[in-house]
C-alpha cells in the first residue's frame, strides 16, 4: 500500500510539474521562443520571420522541406492562461507546426505557403473565395498568440 502511494504522488508531481509532459510552464522571455534541444526546453531569439525555421548550430535556417498538402505553417507562439471564474489557468507553450486549413468547398485550391529565395510567402487561396467569404491569413494577435487563418 505504501508503495502505491509514493507512487501515485510520483505520478501526480510529474503530471503537475509539466515534467511527464515536457512542456515549459512560463512564456518566455521577452523577443525569445522556446525550442527542444537534447529533451530540454531553452529560450532562444526569435526567428527572422513567420515561415517555418529550424534552430541548427546556435542560429535559424531556412526548413525548406515541402509543406504537407493543405497545410498552413503556424510559429510557435505562448498562449496565455485564461480564466475560468476566479481561477487563472495556465498558459502553455505551441511549437511551431504545420496545420491542415479547412476547404471552403469543392473548387477551392489551396497554394501551401513556401520560400521564394530567403522570403516567405504565406499560403494563400487560388482563384476567388466564396460567396460573400474573404480569408483572413494566419497572424500574431494579442499577446504574441497565433491566430490560425480562416474565412470571414
Amino acid at each position: 500500500m505504501k508503495r502505491l502511494a509514493v507512487l501515485l504522488c510520483a505520478c501526480f508531481f510529474l503530471l503537475f510539474s509539466g515534467v511527464a509532459f515536457g512542456v515549459p510552464r512560463e512564456a518566455p522571455p521577452p523577443g525569445k521562443v522556446w525550442i527542444e534541444v537534447g529533451g530540454a526546453w531553452i529560450a532562444v531569439v526569435v526567428p527572422p520571420g513567420d515561415g517555418p525555421f529550424i534552430w541548427r548550430g546556435n542560429k535559424w535556417i531556412l526548413d525548406t522541406a515541402p509543406p504537407p498538402p493543405g497545410s498552413e505553417w503556424v510559429p510557435g507562439h505562448w498562449v496565455p492562461g485564461r480564466y475560468k471564474g476566479s481561477v487563472r489557468g495556465e498558459g502553455h507553450w505551441v511549437a511551431g507546426h504545420w496545420e491542415a486549413v479547412p476547404l471552403p468547398g469543392k473548387k477551392a485550391k489551396w497554394i501551401s505557403g513556401h520560400w521564394k529565395g530567403n522570403t516567405w510567402i504565406p499560403g494563400h487561396w487560388a482563384g476567388g473565395p466564396p460567396k460573400g467569404k474573404k480569408w483572413i491569413p494566419g497572424r500574431h494577435g494579442p499577446g504574441g498568440r497565433w491566430i490560425s487563418g480562416h474565412w470571414r
